[in-house]
């Protein structure tokens, strides 16, 4: 590997211009690993349930097509140097695959297809859900009763695929208009995150240090030939290889994904603790380790005062069901941090938009500001056409937009490693638990509750915030001098062929064994089909009795909003001021699955600067890489992909990301 990353160096020049990175060469690989990376999910997540490879901060398929090309490259060179890739040709295939291969994971389009075919399938005279069919559109989701039931039974001859392109292609236009407003948002933030404000943009750090030179000035010069980076991947290889032998044999000591701490709270008010569970998650160490130490130390505190509102509301003897609404909490944070960051680049937003219309300032930011203009009116229109008011589009779609920033800005800034690290549902139910559900009815009757729940997908997953991958390959392009543009037309092409191949591979398994058996699925389908389902249980509450305002989650919102924003303040009038606004968004976002993680993270990170000073911190910092990368290569990659071809015993030990 350390050959690898030299001759990588050696065979681009030493100049300051923008390097070429998009080559033919490099697209026809990416493109080659995105189908094998497909075909490696549909066999790991959907038929043997192994692991979720395509969830995990970077995807797993992406990170082993990056360690394979290294691999290959120093064979490659010992043949002829010029069919090596460059450092700049490798990071290219990286980012491709890490949004299109994002894209075919289970909180992005394998959420999406359950959901335009859940509500024909599982119509009952019971549940009177076919009232609701009529008002999707023929353009929107297919209607044949056959093509529909052999989806969800595999009882058909392959793909009907007349029936799909239409569907396919309209949702393809508005997924192209989502994402690709949110890479023209990426472009006006960018400069402001990276110059302005000097974030670091943690998770680039793989692949950066994976391919970075020998007598490179970085952080970790020389990944591969570094003992302290394979301490750290021995260590998470091990923490695996104990998983795995004891799924064959239950005495062999190990961790395990996770220990239920709440289980040892039994007493009256402790039992309000009964949830807390210690996730084993070596990714969010690795990654902790890298994070300020204030915003992991933050993110402690608030998800145990999180918790111990729970306890003080038992033993004040108030039962209140789902206090503290802890998911209502972190949208309102999500939403106020969202604010707070367009605030702080107001300045330059302003001047991107002035120049869009009038001339003036860089040519990729006039056509980010009106590609953004562009993709807001596409927006608009797709939803208008098929049966969503136009308030309900601007307040649904406003507050996904305002979660993607938000969670960019969190991984852009501390590198949280989960994809699922956002409030999930809550773009959707903040909406109706605040206002309720009957001003929603009135606006548009059931078209507008029909596709209001048609789009659930959008915020039960997480596919606008696959916007972090933009931001995070424009700075892989502004570390090794490749042009803007050219990582913006990568990300494009990701776009448009992770869907392609996306839709191809998910289809053919659909039609081949049935979404009703898929995902672990027992003629009910999998945890997709579920959620499609649940969210169209709502549909049927808000049109029949009704879904009433509820006043603890909208408090809950608003409190969340509130200390968001005065945290903020603090920070801003008082430099010393000890908590940070970004560890109350995650303590409450996700904090019940990272607090262990980042607890060690800081105890360790404690201890280094206590025994050695910062050189000691910096000293370690490989080791953490290499705990990411050992979890990674060893429990995501080399494990699932051997899972695929055991039986039920190898399915002992799944491994989930996100």
């Amino acid at each position: 590997m350390a050959g690898v990353t030299e001759a990588v160096w050696e065979t681009a020049p030493d100049s300051s211009a923008p390097k070429r990175a998009l080559t033919v060469r490099a697209f026809i690989i990416a493109l080659a690993l995105l189908v094998a990376a497909n075909i490696w999910m549909k066999f790991a997540a959907l038929l043997t349930v192994s692991a979720q490879i395509t969830m995990s901060v970077p995807p797993i398929p992406a990170l082993m097509g990056l360690v394979v090309l290294l691999g290959l490259g120093s064979l490659l060179r010992k043949l002829s140097p010029r069919l090596a890739l460059s450092r700049s040709e490798l990071l290219i295939i990286y980012v491709f695959l890490t949004l299109s291969v994002a894209l075919t994971s289970g909180g992005a389009l394998r959420s999406f297809m359950p959901s335009i075919t859940s509500l024909q399938y599982f119509a009952t005279p019971e549940n009177n859900w076919d009232r609701y069919v009529e008002y999707l559109p023929e353009w929107v989701a297919p209607h044949d009763p056959e093509v529909v039931r052999n989806y969800f039974e595999a009882t058909g001859d392959g793909v009907p695929w007349e029936a799909w392109i239409v569907p396919l292609s309209t949702w393809s236009v508005f997924f192209f208009l989502m994402l690709g407003g949110l890479l023209c948002a990426a472009v006006l933030f960018y400069d402001e995150w990276a110059e302005g404000e000097r974030l670091q943009f943690q998770v680039t750090e793989l692949p950066l240090s994976m391919t970075a030179p020998p007598d490179s000035d970085r952080r970790i010069p020389q990944l591969w030939r570094d003992p302290v980076m394979w301490s750290g991947f021995l260590l998470a290889a091990s923490n695996n290889l104990l998983n795995i032998l004891n799924a064959f044999n239950p005495a062999v000591p190990a961790l395990g994904l996770n220990y239920p701490i709440g289980q040892l709270f039994t007493e009256r008010p402790w039992s309000a603790l009964g949830n807390v569970i210690m996730h084993h998650r070596p990714e969010v160490l690795g990654f902790g380790y890298l994070m300020p130490q204030e915003v992991v130390v933050s993110s402690l505190i608030f998800y145990g005062l999180i918790e111990a509102q729970s306890v003080g509301a038992v033993a004040l003897g108030y039962d209140i069901p789902q206090f503290p609404h802890f998911e209502s909490q972190a949208a309102g944070a999500f939403i106020a941090l969202a604010l707070v960051v367009i605030w702080a680049a107001r300045v330059s937003l302003l001047q991107a938009f002035s120049g869009a219309f009038k001339g003036g300032g860089p040519p990729i930011k006039r056509w980010a500001a009106r590609g953004l203009l562009v993709a807001v009116f596409g927006t608009w229109l797709w939803w208008r056409l098929a049966g969503m008011s136009s308030i309900t589009i601007f307040g649904y779609f406003g507050v996904l937009f305002l979660m993607a920033i938000a969670y960019a800005r969190v991984r852009a800034q501390t590198g949280l490693p989960l994809q699922w690290g956002y409030p999930v549902t809550q773009a959707n139910r903040v909406l109706v638990w605040t206002f309720g559900s009957e001003p929603f009815k009135r606006m548009g009757g059931l078209s507008n509750l029909t596709m209001l729940s048609t789009g659930w997908f959008l915020t039960r997953g997480y596919l606008p915030n696959l916007s972090a991958y933009h931001f995070e390959g424009m700075h892989i392009a502004g570390e090794t001098r490749v042009s803007r543009r050219q990582i913006v037309v990568t990300l494009l092409l990701a776009l448009l062929f992770g869907m392609l191949v996306s839709y191809i591979v998910q289809l053919d398994a659909y039609y081949e064994h049935g979404a009703n058996f898929l995902e672990g699925g027992t003629h009910q389908g999998g945890m997709r089909v579920g959620a499609a389902r649940f969210g169209f249980s709502r549909l049927n509450d808000m049109a029949t009795a009704g879904i009433p305002p509820n006043r603890g989650h909208t408090l809950a919102l608003a409190w969340g909003f509130i200390a968001t924003i005065g945290l903020t303040m603090l920070r801003h009038r008082f430099l010393r001021f000890p908590l940070h606004h970004l560890g109350f968004v995650i303590g409450t976002t996700r904090g019940y699955r990272a607090w262990s993680g980042m607890l060690f993270a800081a105890i360790a990170k404690s201890l280094a600067v206590r025994l050695g000073g910062v050189s000691l911190y910096r000293r370690l910092i490989p080791a953490a890489v290499g705990i990411v990368l050992g979890h990674f290569i060893i429990g995501g990659g080399v494990w699932s992909i051997i899972a695929l071809f055991g039986g039920e015993a190898y399915r002992g030990y799944q491994v989930w990301f996100g």
